[in-house]
């Protein structure tokens, strides 16, 4: 099958890079377009507590946006390398960020706002613990719901 529209969500991790690899393969034997996508969430911005007493003067509300506002500035440089990676390898590439709380119902989301017909993941990410080697939830749940073929890299 020729794959023309492939989603790969990317966090950084091993798994994604693995999945991202074999996406710029796909892409450049059948001319397809790379959409990479990461999901930031407050919980995985910053580990509960760490910042605990540190940020007094700010509401919650204003050190959540904060947060979110610098790991969105760091999504985009991660993915800004990824798509030179993609374009020196010969495949065009754009990407989403997206700021929610559902990391696979967003990336199914963004699969059907791109009309993905392939999406390939990591089997896990960065929220996995690595001494289990077992389907990460993420990667299961776009699994099971994707409306499109999904290719689970380890």
């Amino acid at each position: 099958m020729n794959y023309q529209r492939i989603l790969v969500p990317y966090d950084g991790s091993k798994f994604s890079k693995s999945a991202l690899n074999e996406a710029v393969k796909i892409a450049r034997n059948g001319g397809g377009t790379i959409y990479l996508c990461t999901v930031i969430t407050a919980g995985n911005v910053v580990p509960p507590g760490a910042l605990m007493g540190l940020l007094r003067s700010a509401s919650k509300g204003e050190l959540r946006q904060r947060l979110l506002k610098s790991a969105r500035a760091e999504a985009k440089k991660m993915l800004s390398a990824q798509i030179k990676h993609c374009e020196k390898e010969g495949v065009a590439a754009q990407y989403d960020i997206v700021a929610n709380e559902d990391i696979a119902l967003d990336i199914l989301g963004i699969a059907k706002k791109r009309k993905a017909d392939l999406i390939v993941i990591g089997s896990q990410g960065l929220h996995g613990i690595s001494k289990i080697k077992s389907l990460g939830s993420v990667s299961r749940k776009v699994s099971e719901f994707a409306s499109c073929p999904v290719l689970i890299v380890r």
